[in-house]
């Protein structure tokens, strides 16, 4: 007991503390770490896998707003955003559907007592209000000996009644033969229209014998108003 005492020293006895702590703190740690005494710090680099996370344990009110991106969600799982609108397309109006009709016919004779339909579309039923395109192109002929003055002139009609500038056409005495004929074109761009309407082409004779035939109307929606 008397060697024992001799050798106990203030060294010796802080060294063996010190041992035990080492010895004891490393089993302590590795089996009973108290309650929350782990953080970021004691984490090495990519430590929590996805396998580790609870399942539901990650909600929004985890994720940072304006974090996640389109890619970061299954397909179909964005909904689409509400339609936008019309661009500006300026001065010639919102683009819409197009839409045309087409007519053949011919007058034949003309009287020359008034008018006379040549050609019509017939009724046209427009998918949306617009301005019309209307293309026109006829033949004409004399229709006597040649030796008098022959002319008339045409306009575009829409729903029977005349618009647009009327084409006049003719030939003075003796230019052209009979079976000769000439050929006349037109086109016309009607206001905004809408519902169902007819486009048509008439005539009339001024002079002489005028014949007209192979009269042709085309008719195109060219755009919403």
């Amino acid at each position: 007991m008397k060697q024992i005492r001799k050798r106990l020293t203030y060294a010796n006895v802080m060294s063996s503390i010190a041992v035990f702590m080492v010895l004891g703190g490393a089993a302590f740690a590795a089996t009973q770490l108290p309650k929350n005494s782990v953080g970021s710090k004691q984490l090495k680099k990519n430590a929590v896998t996805a396998a580790k996370i609870k399942k539901d344990a990650v909600t929004g009110a985890k994720v940072k707003d304006g974090s996640l991106a389109a890619s970061d969600f299954a397909a179909g799982q964005v909904p689409a955003g509400p339609k936008g609108e019309k661009g500006d397309t300026g001065q010639r109006g919102a683009v819409g559907p197009t839409f045309g009709a087409f007519g053949e016919g011919g007058c034949g004779d003309l009287s020359g007592s008034s008018f006379e339909q040549c050609v019509s579309t017939g009724q046209v039923s427009l998918p949306a209000s617009g301005r019309v395109l209307l293309v026109a192109s006829s033949e004409w002929d004399n229709s006597n000996d040649g030796n008098s003055q022959n002319s008339g002139e045409c306009q575009f009609t829409v729903d029977g009644k005349g618009v647009g500038p009327e084409i006049n056409f003719g030939e003075q005495a003796q230019v052209h033969t009979i079976g000769e004929s000439g050929t006349i074109s037109m086109n016309y761009m009607t206001g905004a229209l809408s519902g169902t309407h007819n486009f048509g082409v008439q005539c009339f004779e001024n002079d002489g014998s005028i014949a007209v035939s192979d009269t042709t109307i085309s008719a195109v929606l060219l755009g919403n108003s």
